[in-house]
This record gives C-alpha cells, sequence and structure tokens, in this order.
C-alpha cells in the first residue's frame, strides 16, 4: 500500500508536517525515517511476512510504525494502547507485539532519527506458525457498542480504495490542516481521517487523549482548517467556545448529530458534514462540503463510489422505513478469530446488514434513524430511540439524553432515558417525565427518567449504552435499599 509513493506532486505537499504537540516531521523526511525503522525490524528478524500487533496511539512515533507496516506490506492487527497494570491482548496468529513510546524511561522526548527510542518489541511466546497465512491484511477490532468485539479483516487494497473515496468527498487536498482528535486504530479516525490526510499530502496533527483544554491548545498551536471529530465532541466544543472560529470543514460520525447542536455549531465554526460507516465496511456514505446546509443536516448524503444500499423490512411510518443493507466493492473480507480462522456469520457474501435503521429518498441520500436495536415496539408500533431523544432535548434544561431498553412494561419492552441537566436547573426526574406527555405519543414516553451528571463513553467516542443498561439495575437496587 504505498502511500508516501503515490503522494501528488504538489508545490507544498513535502514541508508539510504529521505532528503530535510533541514530535513532528515533514513527508520529505518519511523515506529516510522508514528505512531507519526498517533496520531496526531487520535486527528483531522482522519480514513483510510476519502478522504484527501494533498498540496504537495518536503519536507521531505510532503514525510512522502504521505507515510503515502498511507501506512494506506487513499484516497488522490494531488496538488501543495496552494500560501498564493490565495484560496485553495478543492473540495467537500474530508474532510480535510494537509499542511506541513518545517518551524514553529517563523522561526524554525521543528521536525520530532514533527507532531504537521509541519502538518495543516483543514475540508472541504463543505465536501460532501458520495459523494466518493471508497476506497484507488489516485487522481492526469493532467498537463493541452493542455486544462484544470480533476482528475484522481488510486487504491493504480494499483499504486504499476507502481512502480513495474519502479524498473525493470530502475533497481534501494538500492545503489542508487536519486536527484529529478521534483515535487512529479505529476505522473512522483512520480510514476516514488520517490515511486520506497522508494520501494527498495533508498536514496532521494527531491528538491523543483529547479533551476541550487539550484541543483548543492545539487549535491555536496548529490552526486546523479541518477537523474529524465525534458528535459529542463537536457539542464539547460549542460548550468550551463561545466565539466563532472558522474551519473550512468538520467531519462527524459513530453517533446522531443533534439538530440544534448542528446549526449552532455551523453558526460557529462552518461547515459540519456526516459521514456515516462501519468498522466492516469502512466509510459508506457521506455528504459533501459543497451540499446544501438543509442536505447535511438532515442526511449522511449519498453512497461512496462503489456502495449500494438498500431497504428491508420496511415499515410504511409517513416515510418508508426499514433495515439499511450495504453492498461495498471495498469491503472487508469476514472476521477471524484469535488464532485467526475465519468465523461464519451469514451466507450472504454480497450484502452486510448495517444493522441500522433508515431511509433513502428519491435522489439517494441516505438518513439514518439508529441502530436496529435502538427501536422497540410498542403498542404494537415501532418506536425510535432518537425519536424520543430528540424530543427531550427539545425541554428546557436539558443538555443530553440517551435512550436504552430495559425490562418490559404493559405498552411493550421498556424504555429508559438517562438525562444530563444543563447548569443551573433543577428538574427532577418527574418534571421531566410529565413534559414527555406533552412532546411524544403515550407509546413513546419513557417508563423511567434517570439524572445523571456524565455519559459513558466507549474508546471511540460512542456512548456504552451496554453500560447504561447496567447502571439501571444498580439505580433500582438503591431505591430499593
Amino acid at each position: 500500500m504505498k502511500f508516501i509513493g503515490q503522494l501528488t506532486k504538489t508545490t507544498n505537499w513535502r514541508a508539510n508536517v504529521l505532528t503530535d504537540g510533541q514530535l513532528q516531521c515533514t513527508y520529505q523526511q518519511i523515506p529516510e525515517l522508514f528505512e531507519r525503522i526498517n533496520k531496526e525490524f531487520e535486527k528483531q528478524s522482522i519480514s513483510s511476512e510476519d502478522c504484527l500487533v501494533l498498540e496504537c496511539e495518536n503519536s507521531v512515533p505510532c503514525a510512522l510504525v502504521l505507515l510503515y507496516l502498511l507501506e512494506k506490506g506487513n499484516s497488522v492487527l490494531l488496538l488501543p494502547k495496552t494500560p501498564k497494570e493490565a495484560e496485553p491482548f495478543l492473540p495467537g496468529f500474530c508474532r510480535f507485539r510494537i509499542v511506541t513510546e513518545s517518551v524514553s524511561d529517563n523522561g526524554k522526548i525521543v528521536e525520530l532519527t532514533q527507532p531504537e527510542q521509541f519502538l518495543q518489541i516483543t514475540a508472541n511466546e504463543n505465536w501460532l506458525e501458520g495459523a494466518n497465512n493471508s497476506s497484507q491484511k488489516l485487522y481492526l477490532r469493532t467498537s463493541g457498542s452493542t455486544g462484544k468485539p470480533k476482528i475484522a479483516m481488510h486487504s491493504h487494497g480494499k483499504v486504499l480504495g476507502n481512502v480513495a473515496n474519502c479524498v473525493e468527498r470530502l475533497l481534501l487536498q494538500s492545503e489542508d490542516r487536519i486536527a484529529i482528535p478521534v483515535p487512529i486504530y479505529h476505522m473512522y479516525g483512520l480510514g476516514a481521517g488520517f490515511l486520506p490526510g497522508v494520501a494527498v499530502g495533508a498536514a496532521i496533527d494527531l491528538q491523543k487523549g483529547a479533551n476541550l483544554l487539550r484541543y483548543l491548545q492545539r487549535e491555536k498551536q496548529f490552526a486546523p482548517n479541518v477537523a474529524f471529530m465525534t458528535p459529542i465532541f463537536c457539542e464539547t466544543l460549542l460548550k468550551g467556545r463561545k466565539s466563532p472560529r472558522w474551519y473550512r470543514m468538520t467531519v462527524a460520525a459513530g453517533d446522531r448529530v443533534r439538530e440544534e447542536a448542528f446549526s449552532k455549531y455551523e453558526s460557529l465554526f462552518g461547515c459540519l458534514v456526516k459521514l456515516y460507516g462501519s468498522t466492516e465496511m469502512g466509510a459508506i456514505a457521506a455528504a459533501s462540503p459543497s451540499d446544501s446546509p438543509e442536505i447535511r443536516a438532515q442526511t449522511v448524503g449519498k453512497p461512496m463510489s462503489g456502495v449500494e444500499m438498500r431497504l428491508e423490512n420496511i415499515k410504511e411510518e409517513g416515510k418508508p422505513i426499514g433495515q439499511l443493507w450495504c453492498k461495498h466493492e471495498y469491503s472487508f473480507d469476514g472476521y477471524i478469530d484469535e488464532n485467526g480462522q475465519p468465523i461464519v456469520i451469514s451466507e450472504n457474501n454480497d450484502w452486510f446488514w448495517t444493522k441500522d435503521l433508515g431511509c433513502i429518498d428519491l435522489d439517494g441520500y441516505i438518513e439514518v434513524l439508529g441502530r436496529a436495536d435502538h427501536s422497540v415496539n410498542r403498542d404494537g408500533l415501532l418506536v425510535f430511540f432518537a425519536d424520543v431523544e430528540k424530543a427531550i432535548e427539545t425541554i428546557a434544561g436539558i443538555e443530553a439524553v440517551v435512550v436504552v431498553s430495559k425490562g418490559e412494561s404493559q405498552r411493550g419492552k421498556g424504555i429508559v432515558a438517562y438525562c444530563i441537566l444543563a447548569k443551573d436547573t433543577n428538574l427532577t426526574e418527574a418534571d421531566i417525565r410529565t413534559s414527555c406527555f406533552d412532546l411524544l405519543p403515550k407509546r413513546a414516553i419513557p417508563d423511567r427518567i434517570n439524572i445523571v451528571n456524565s455519559l459513558p463513553l466507549l474508546p471511540n467516542g460512542k456512548v456504552d449504552r451496554q453500560k447504561l443498561i447496567g447502571m439501571e439495575d444498580k439505580i433500582k437496587v438503591k431505591i430499593m435499599q
């Protein structure tokens, strides 16, 4: 996967940098740094035939190693960095584990020209030789937002096709300065943000453990004009900065963008584009910066090149709503287990059920209404959690809402809403539920309202709904006590 070799020959890309706030390198320096990394790998007897685990973080050393592995054609599994006290996940089909550091044991920032300073390579004592002979594969773990994570397998060539789609749709160019505060071990940060940015030779700021303060500091120093964020981080930025600050484009993916937040964000920071994808499919659809604000607010745009979408199990409730199925020229090759053996999920090899519900208009624009398991039947009709969340968000004093299903009620599956209150708000659970009677049909009124200070998040920035479901049991126990 020759990213560096395929860079557009523009006038300024060579001087553009990859930075993380501590370390930086120009694109012009990368080939030489690759040679130095290669020598270090040769010392460890690592060849391009070996499958490796790269514990990934948003840092320049990690980004260089990742690009090197893709350039050399190694198969690699990307994982988040293991906390020091935890046991690393090292599946049998991976021969080595690679960890990168930005600061040495003596507290000094490492030298990028000295890979031995930032590379930690450990052989897998339980390596299963011949367990997985697939060449040039990129392995990613699914987010686990709806259950136990799986390992998805992508060919390097298809990843490159996904990258080209994102460059084309998002109109990325070498003049862009791209901020990436989302993790690059997930498909969104990697396949929509980082690799497309590298492919056009844009300047890139990789932000590790981004919070509002760190982001604003990096924004001042790096001066980005493009950013890849989660909707939650977009709202964090809205709360933290009241003055306008122009971006050519902000891309948001991973969850729903509230309508009110979309309008306010655009008024302060410029064009907001929603992207839709998954670990398995990569980028499925995205709006374009050239689309109208109305299209960008209501839809995730049209399918990418080489992507077909269809609806199944359609219900006519004002407009055709159904399960979103995807056929993608650059989709994943399947799932594997920890020993590198294929996991058979479905016999349908062409079409992939996204597990989302949505609708597709006559012009091909896609509206994603939420996960299929983020809706329930109540009184014989479908209730979308997103619709309940949107209604409760209109109540004065509500800052954020997430709805889950738990237990049973007289109307069907139980509905529980978790609410975060705005500052200086004295709403109670009873007040919120009472307001719901004026905003929602009876079948959609939550059976229970819980006020919380914060919402649990997964590493990719999505709300951890599984944890919220578990929290409901704890809340009930407290009430009974």
